[in-house]
């Protein structure tokens, strides 16, 4: 039977794992410096992308995952040349601002520095989609909590639990970071959250190439 004690710690350890720093946090901050309407567009990209990972998993994915290693690397491969190119544009932007911060020019600020909203959503979704091992922790996760007997309503109760709070901690994120007062804080720290974006974003893409690389042709 599913307690209350034991919906607490799920929905405890899965904040932990939306609040330890990784792209989609780094997207939405970087977005949010610059304007409220496109981060919430990745918001709802990443909380997308979030909604079909933990629906898969709730309903077996992780099981398929770990008896077909080549598609996992596929996954990882495709998703980590993703990062890959999300990373070298995030530290290309990062390093130029910088460069013009450096040389006397006023820091780029507002919606006018990026692309549509749409562009945003895709960018949220495609990065949290990229990493096919968001499946394989939910599991794992999953597995401390729920009866491994728990009917189906109690899977999609968990499942929609997880997506309300992920749709809930980024949406605070990308609402407390955009109003102005905050904004006003970080309009210099811009060029520095967008390259150090680009890091993480390069970091994992390669980790995710390697691995999925290793999986299809080692």
């Amino acid at each position: 039977m599913l307690t209350w004690t034991a919906i607490l710690s799920l929905l405890g350890v899965h904040i932990i794992g939306m609040a330890s720093p990784g792209p989609d946090i780094f997207l939405v901050l970087r977005l949010a410096t610059k304007s409220r309407k496109h981060a919430m567009a990745a918001v709802v990209g990443i909380s997308l992308g979030a909604a079909i990972w933990i629906v898969l998993t709730v309903f077996g994915m992780a099981a398929i995952l770990a008896a077909t290693p080549w598609l996992m690397g596929a996954i990882q491969l495709v998703g980590g040349c993703y990062l890959v190119y999300m990373g070298v544009s995030l530290l290309r932007v990062g390093l130029a601002s910088i460069r013009d911060l450096r040389a006397g020019a006023s820091p780029a600020i507002g919606s006018a520095v990026l692309k549509s909203p749409k562009a945003t959503f895709r960018q949220g979704f495609f990065t949290n989609m990229s990493n096919p091992k968001i499946v394989l922790f939910l599991a794992a996760v999953l597995s401390q909590f729920i009866p491994a007997s728990a009917p189906s309503w109690v899977l999609v109760f968990c499942a929609l639990l997880l997506i309300v709070s992920q749709v809930a901690f980024f949406s605070l994120i990308a609402f407390v970071v955009s109003t102005d007062a905050v904004v006003k804080r970080m309009v210099l720290a811009g060029p520095w959250i967008d390259s150090a974006a680009g890091v993480i974003f390069l970091a994992l893409g390669i980790t995710l190439v390697t691995s999925g690389a290793g999986a299809l042709f080692g």
